[in-house]
């Protein structure tokens, strides 16, 4: 099976995951989507404990839209190729890519063996608002580099991010259409983000 792996904080989980998880599936040839959830971010940004991260990302889950709690439960310490290395290990039957937005693109050398990762596995880049594709700008054109850009003229793209409903939240401004409904509530019963 081919699998792309959608990793990040989900801090909190949202409808632009759904979306960009949806359409790899639509415009790639995936056959599942693992959402990862992170233990521990690898720029050591801030963020809610891995359990209320973990169960929010399940609230996304549909038919071929999975959770996976590998970093968590192996407490990676945030480097993608650890990830990747470990799901090749654990899934030798599987192929895996690796799912980015054009937001990453600008930074993508400060990653942990960055060179290895994007030169063994496939990394598919879905467009952020404000970010584009050009990888030779990020000097990463380079055929031995497996980027695949996913384009299509029907793709939606939308600003929704986790930082975006975290700031709203501070704000004291609706979320509910932002993230699914049980995201919301969790977030609500729970306190977070106060």
């Amino acid at each position: 099976m081919k699998i792309a792996i959608f990793g990040g904080a989900f801090n909190p989980s949202h409808l632009g995951h759904v979306l960009v998880a949806k359409q790899i599936l639509e415009f790639t040839p995936t056959d599942q989507v693992w959402l990862m959830p992170c233990f521990r971010h690898t720029f050591h940004k801030e963020l809610i404990s891995a359990n209320h991260r973990l169960i929010m990302a399940r609230f996304l889950k549909s038919t071929n839209i999975l959770v996976s709690d590998l970093e968590i439960i192996n407490r990676l310490p945030g480097d993608t190729i650890d990830t990747m290395k470990l799901l090749e290990k654990n899934y030798p039957q599987h192929k895996f890519n690796f799912v980015m937005g054009s937001d990453n693109l600008p930074e993508f050398k400060k990653w942990g063996s960055w060179q290895e990762l994007v030169g063994h596995w496939e990394f598919l880049v879905f467009p952020r608002p404000g970010f584009d594709y050009n990888l030779e700008k990020y000097g990463l054109l380079d055929p031995k580099f497996k980027f695949t850009l996913v384009k299509n003229d029907f793709l939606a793209i939308s600003n929704i991010s986790s930082t975006l409903i975290r700031s709203r939240l501070t704000n004291k401004l609706p979320i509910d259409y932002l993230l699914p409904e049980k995201v919301s509530d969790y977030i609500r019963k729970n306190k977070l983000y106060q």
